[in-house]
């Protein structure tokens, strides 16, 4: 479900839920590249629960996030309890109830939420059709858009997807009207996706230039309807642009040939089928969006974009852009070889104990810093050096290929240095998030 969903659902603030992603306390299941919309599953209500007892018991969110990285250690979590207790005698009851129910509640809710369920029918076509409450009779709009907004809550929380617009069943005569939807199961866990994205462009002059994201539906008619649930964008104040450039060139994740639109980013690729239509003076497109619950088992939703303009814009003209000219400082520290340790979303992850991504995963593998500003690294299997491409000075690795200026600090622990050091991917550089970090550590080999 999308994070304003799951917000309703738990009673947490957006804003809160995002403080706890950024902290690592509540991380979303799945965060859509395409959309840049976040998705929580219904088991993630349970974790929020939990994150609000430990609070209630008076431990700090780095507590917190401790227990629930070793949720598995009771005598871990057990410590820093006991420790709190220690500390904070007017708060052990709360601890002893934090304590106790922190392996209970959970089940417990589980079990509340089974026994709401309803039963879902079958119609003559063996289609899955789920039901909501009764309308009132007569029927009037408000109502109508009421029910629909509850079934939809529903059918998240039980795992299913819609798949159709809101549909009434029963007899007006006999006062028995209730809104229902055709719905399919979710899967709990989440697939890959591999298309084979190598069509030969075909061009399409309509849908050059940059399009913004009006929101994602369950189905197509729901734009069109007042009932039709629309999922906002929660990428704060910052509009979610997908440019089409001429000739189809590729950018970030996005390439595009007539009809379709191509994504390839991370381990997925899929060839989203677009629409385009004129409604109210704007142009529209609707498109194929093989995201969260596609890879659940379930349907494809329905991205919808209006366009903004048709300009020609070019690969490098829409990415940010800084600035690499800087002098060269030197820097002692940095001199020498460092090899890749770990990758995570925010400094405040780093920990010389933990490693977020198995070795595998880390695909920045070795950098060599030299004289003079002289950079060498390796990215997969592909080496890049030369001052023309990249360099250094103290404090920044200057990407000079792609106009990208990435600050570095280095941390001694234990006599061991580490080297955090900005990631500025296509995510950052065009699709508007926050930079990562590389977690690199001395190579003395």
């Amino acid at each position: 479900m999308k994070i304003g969903e799951f917000a309703k659902m738990t009673g947490m603030p957006i804003s809160v839920l995002r403080h706890y992603d950024k902290e690592g306390l509540l991380c979303p299941d799945y965060v859509d590249h395409f959309s840049g919309y976040r998705y929580y599953s219904a088991d993630q209500i349970g974790q929020v629960h939990k994150i609000e007892l430990l609070k209630s018991g008076g431990l700090s969110l780095k507590e917190i996030r401790d227990i629930l990285k070793n949720a598995d250690d009771n005598e871990f979590i057990k410590g820093i309890l006991e420790h709190r207790e220690s500390e904070y005698k007017d708060m052990l009851a709360a601890i002893a109830e934090v304590k106790r129910m922190m392996f209970e509640k959970e089940e417990k809710n589980a079990k509340a939420e089974q026994e709401k369920l309803s039963v879902v029918e079958k119609n003559e076509l063996g289609e899955m059709i789920i039901k909501g409450i009764s309308l009132p009779s007569p029927l009037n709009q408000e109502a109508f858009l009421a029910a629909c907004c509850s079934l939809d809550e529903e059918i998240q929380k039980r795992n299913f997807q819609r798949i159709s617009g809101f549909l009434t069943y029963g007899s007006m005569d006999k006062n028995d009207i209730q809104v229902a939807a055709k719905v399919v199961k979710l899967r709990d866990e989440m697939g890959e996706l591999h298309e084979d994205i190598n069509l030969v462009f075909e061009d399409d002059e309509q849908v050059i230039g940059k399009w913004k994201v009006v929101g994602e539906y369950a189905v197509k008619e729901d734009f069109y309807s007042e009932a039709g649930e629309r999922r906002e964008s929660d990428m704060g104040n910052k509009d979610r642009e997908i440019y089409f450039l001429p000739g189809g060139e590729d950018y970030w994740i996005y390439s595009w040939t007539k009809g379709y639109l191509k994504l390839a980013g991370g381990d997925q690729s899929c060839l989203c089928r677009y629409q385009i239509e004129d409604y109210q003076g704007s142009r529209y497109m609707f498109v194929e969006n093989k995201s969260y619950e596609y890879l659940r088992g379930g349907m494809p939703t329905v991205l919808v974009l209006e366009q903004v303009d048709n300009k020609r814009y070019t690969r490098r003209g829409i990415a940010r852009q800084e600035n690499t000219d800087m002098p060269f400082v030197n820097d002692e520290r940095v001199l020498g070889d460092w090899k890749a340790f770990d990758f995570i979303r925010n400094k405040e992850e780093f920990a010389p104990d933990v490693n977020h991504l198995p070795q595998e995963r880390l695909f920045f593998k070795h950098m060599h810093f030299g004289e003079e500003g002289f950079l060498s690294s390796v990215y997969m299997d592909e080496t890049t050096s030369g001052k023309e491409l990249q360099s250094w000075t103290k404090g920044y690795v200057l990407k000079h290929h792609n106009d990208t200026a990435c600050a570095y600090e280095i941390v001694t622990v234990d006599d061991t240095d580490y080297m955090i050091i900005e990631w500025k991917s296509g995510d950052y550089r065009w699709g508007g998030y926050d930079t990562d970090y590389y977690v690199f550590i001395r190579d003395n080999v």
